[in-house]
């Protein structure tokens, strides 16, 4: 579901699922909180995510809301047409940054 690899400073997060839930949410929370102490900037690359349900995008707001306390930088990576369009109907797009490529978000982030 979740896997880390770690691209210099940058921690990317590779979600291996279609569908972006809030069980997911939690999974990908944790994962990120484990890091806190090695990681100030994540990817989260979203490349196999096809639908971002109500509870998926809240555990992706509660997500960001961690990480912006903590000084850290959060970019999601790879958003399918339908993901990006529920994220900007929703003006979620303004609140996350938002790549192309794993490339694109690190340069992003630098």
């Amino acid at each position: 579901m979740v896997s880390l690899d770690d691209i210099g400073d940058v921690c990317v997060i590779r979600l291996s699922t279609v569908r972006l839930d809030s069980s997911v949410g939690t999974v990908i929370r944790n994962s990120i909180v484990s890091k806190f102490d090695s990681h100030s900037k994540f990817a989260l690359d979203m490349t196999s995510v096809k639908l971002v349900d109500s509870g998926g995008l809240g555990a992706l707001v509660a997500v960001l809301k961690n990480i912006t306390s903590q000084q850290a930088s959060l970019v999601l990576v790879g958003m399918q047409k339908s993901v990006k369009l529920m994220f900007e109907l929703s003006r979620m797009d303004r609140q996350f940054k938002m790549a192309e490529s794993v490339d694109q978000a690190i340069e992003l982030m630098k």
